[in-house]
């Protein structure tokens, strides 16, 4: 009996006490469980964001961003100093400045940029195919003499103001017109002098001006001058953006912010899956701002903001669909 008894007292401390085995047991799966847990969790992917130095702006597009992307993605923002040391994750920039910051310091940086204009991007994205991409921020100027025309509709000519190196801007708009049943004509603004003049000379050919994203002709220094000699004239003026609706011009289409920011959450989406960018494009949907005030002062019937929306969307479609054929 005593040599059995020995024999189970050693077989019991080689399994050690079963009640610990157990707990360490429980701890280990715990652990592992949290590992896998943790990964899963995890971000698997990290999107860098450069702001345009307007905090509430910039806090607004993050919360939008972060929506849209949900929680497998890591939106982080970063300095100027972090720039240089980023290799292989994509980078949102607000801002042409934001832009131009990101591109000097990291040149092999894949940059998506929001809140810039075709004008300004283009000649980036031509040079690096897929690398550098955009949102596009300012309104194809069809959909602006369209939201005009859905104001007026006897409009048939446009007033346009340039400069000598801003004048290309307007070509693709003057082939576009005729389609619409509409003509334009451009006035060259030879210096700051010759603004006010132009102007008047402008007003006195077209339906309405057409103001587009010419920061040489409108800008906080000249816009106050072009709006008031328009009003004095019974004149209106269109565009170049929201901002400028509440300065004084009747309407203007934009793009909404949650929009450009669905198109974003795309092209981040197929850069994470090839590698590159699609080319820069505008979003899909616009909307309209509009100045009653203004409206009422020169006696001119206002449609619903929506109303004028959806003209332009059937003309654009109608219009888009008869060249197609």
């Amino acid at each position: 009996m005593e040599r059995r008894t020995g024999t189970i007292h050693r077989n019991r401390n080689r399994c050690g006490n079963p009640g610990l085995l157990l707990k360490a047991l429980c701890i280990l799966l715990f652990a592992v469980c949290a590992t896998v847990a943790n990964a899963q969790e995890a971000p698997a992917k990290v999107v860098y964001f450069v702001g345009s130095g307007n905090a509430p702006l910039d806090q607004h597009l993050i919360a939008l961003l972060k929506r849209q992307l949900g929680p497998a993605t890591s939106l982080t923002e970063v300095s100027d100093d972090q720039l240089a040391t980023l290799e292989n994750s994509p980078v949102i920039t607000v801002g042409p400045a934001a832009f131009s910051r990101a591109r000097q310091a990291n040149r092999s940086a894949a940059i998506l940029a929001m809140l810039v204009d075709r004008s300004f991007i283009s000649a980036f994205a031509d040079r690096s195919p897929g690398q550098i991409s955009a949102v596009l921020y300012d309104v194809p100027l069809i959909r602006q003499a369209l939201t005009g025309k859905a104001i007026l509709p006897q409009a048939n000519k446009i007033a346009l103001l340039a400069t000598a190196d801003s004048v290309e801007l307007y070509e693709p708009l003057i082939d576009e017109l005729p389609a619409y049943g509409m003509s334009a004509k451009i006035f060259l603004v030879d210096s700051n002098d010759e603004l006010i003049p132009t102007l008047v000379r402008a007003l006195g050919y077209g339906d309405f001006l057409l103001a587009a994203p010419d920061s040489a002709i409108y800008n906080p220094r000249t816009i106050k001058h072009i709006l008031l000699t328009a009003y004095r004239r019974n004149q209106i003026v269109i565009g170049p953006t929201q901002a400028y609706v509440k300065a004084g011009s009747l309407a203007s289409s934009y793009a909404p912010f949650p929009e450009m920011v669905e198109m974003a959450g795309n092209f981040l989406s197929t850069f994470f899956e090839t590698g590159a960018y699609p080319e820069p494009s505008y979003p899909e949907e616009f909307r309209v701002e509009v100045n009653a005030q203004v409206a009422r002062s020169l006696n001119i019937p206002l449609p619903s903001r929506e109303d004028i929306a959806t003209r332009v969307d059937r003309q654009l479609t109608i219009t888009g669909e008869a060249s197609d054929e």
